[in-house]
């Protein structure tokens, strides 16, 4: 079990039995997608038989969907309509569409109740579910409204890694590799020496839980991202203006984010072309071949590390060791033509 803060970690969804006779809920809710609670009815059943009292199911849109403003006013019509109070409990079953949605929803609902994630993504498992970052999305644009608001627990199991597509295993992946290189270089070594396949061997455990150990140590020492939690966005500033661009999966638009601002490092005599040329030779050996976009400057302006005329960028200054440096948002385009 890792620690952060009184979130706790857990790595098996029996261990939700002892949550929930330890917090002692007065109503319980488990919000989910139409399609996960189609396909992860196994998950949903033992929930609901190792659960003290009766829980009332909730339904939201799939993916970014889940996201809207729209989505957001009915699922709290919901905990409206479920009579749920300050001691209620929120259960958020699903990827880091679901965990943002949920997230925001239990913060600002009676002013803040209790939430659990149970990520069912590998993609959600060692990002979006661990840090309290909640938000939706707003005229266009990802998480512009959110809070940060951690939830009591997060339960992870590998159970629901099976199921998923290869698409999905290089989603959390991406996330992975980040931690790897901004942190733990252990990360890489594991992957470097196996191929994609490793998500269904007991590797893929320890790989969770080396990047969870990255994330908290960022989040433990600037929980509300002023500044070196900020690390954790590298690649994030171009991947987040490709996935408005092009609707790219978050995975496949941080590894493309990752190399371009490893890129106009370099140029900046930031980082040596040592790291980018590591990370093609992971993405190859894994069968991930990338492809040749274009961000639109308009979109990387809404990046939240822009503060005035500058903005915060991760940079890599070797393998395991990163740091934030400020660059000037006129010095950055010229940087790259693409922009």
């Amino acid at each position: 079990m890792v620690k952060y803060n009184y979130m706790k970690v857990y790595y098996s969804l029996e261990s939700i039995k002892a949550v929930l006779k330890n917090i002692k809920p007065s109503k319980i809710a488990l919000v989910s997608s139409n399609y996960l609670i189609k396909n992860c009815q196994w998950a949903i059943s033992k929930i609901i038989k190792m659960s003290p009292i009766k829980i009332e199911l909730i339904r939201i849109p799939n993916g970014e969907m889940a996201k809207e403003w729209e989505a957001l006013g009915k699922l709290l019509n919901e905990f409206i309509r479920a009579g749920l109070d300050r001691k209620s409990l929120v259960i958020a079953l699903g990827g880091g569409s679901v965990t943002d949605l949920v997230g925001f929803a239990s913060s600002i609902y009676q002013r803040g109740i209790r939430y659990i994630n149970i990520p069912t993504t590998l993609l959600a498992q060692v990002d979006s579910s661990i840090g309290g970052k909640t938000a939706i999305n707003f005229l266009g644009y990802k998480n512009q409204i959110g809070s940060f608001y951690d939830p009591i627990a997060v339960i992870i199991d590998s159970h629901f890694l099976e199921t998923l597509k290869k698409e999905q295993i290089i989603d959390g992946f991406a996330e992975i590799i980040k931690a790897g290189l901004i942190k733990d270089p252990r990360i890489l070594e594991i992957i470097k020496s196996h191929d994609i396949e490793v998500s269904k061997s007991p590797l893929v455990k320890e790989l969770i839980l080396r990047a969870i150990r990255v994330k908290q140590y960022f989040i433990k020492r600037d929980p509300k991202d002023k500044n070196i939690r900020q690390i954790l966005n590298f690649g994030h500033t171009i991947a987040h203006a490709l996935e408005l661009k092009y609707g790219l999966s978050h995975g496949e638009a941080v590894l493309i984010g990752m190399i371009e601002e490893l890129k106009i490092a370099e140029k900046l005599k930031e980082t040596k072309p040592e790291v980018r040329i590591l990370l093609e030779i992971i993405l190859n050996n894994l069968g991930i071949r990338l492809k040749q976009l274009r961000p639109d400057w308009k979109d990387i302006l809404r990046d939240k590390k822009i503060i005035g005329d500058e903005i915060n960028l991760p940079i890599i200054k070797k393998i395991g060791e990163a740091k934030i440096i400020k660059v000037k948002l006129d010095k950055l385009i010229s940087q790259r033509s693409f922009l």
